[in-house]
């Protein structure tokens, strides 16, 4: 008998602890506010967070250890393509397909040259913080005037950082 009672404590005591942490859970998502100054392409791209400076400053870290050898300081080019320029010459410009060829690499010699891929040796949010990093320094590069607003073109195919946010 005593064990029953136990056991139907037990459940109503899991219950209850199920039910607070889901009210929780609850709460906490409605008061989280979105971020502003995120950066994404278009509705369905991947945002990364241009506004945290802990993310920027872990990608300008992880990009200094596995990029600039070939991207140069900052993404502003070396023996590979700027990365912060205001365009991709090599693949789509939203935030998922840059993901994608870090993640991925560029084997194709036929668009200029190749990139090893990533994908395996940083983890995902490893390259999320370089690309966060790379959004950022382009948008501070476009600020400062240094390298013109690719938005502002209209030919330009080519845009990265648009005028959105």
């Amino acid at each position: 008998m005593l064990v029953n009672l136990f056991r139907k404590l037990s459940v109503r005591g899991l219950a209850f602890a199920m039910a607070v942490v889901s009210v929780g859970a609850v709460t906490s998502l409605l008061l989280v506010q979105p971020a502003m100054a995120q950066h994404k392409m278009n509705e369905t791209d991947l945002e990364v967070p241009t506004n945290d400076m802990d993310v920027v400053e872990k990608g300008r870290g992880k990009y200094a250890q596995r990029c600039a050898f070939c991207h140069g300081g900052d993404g502003h080019g070396g023996k590979g393509p700027c990365l912060s320029c205001g365009k991709f010459a090599y693949i789509g410009n939203t935030n998922a397909e840059i993901y994608a060829t870090i993640a991925g690499g560029l084997p194709n010699r036929s668009l200029g040259g190749t990139m090893g891929a990533f994908g395996t040796t940083m983890t995902a949010e490893e390259i999320l913080s370089v690309l966060t990093f790379l959004r950022w320094e382009e948008h501070r590069r476009i600020s400062t005037g240094e390298i013109p607003d690719p938005a502002k073109d209209k030919s330009n195919e080519q845009v990265v950082f648009p005028n959105v946010n």
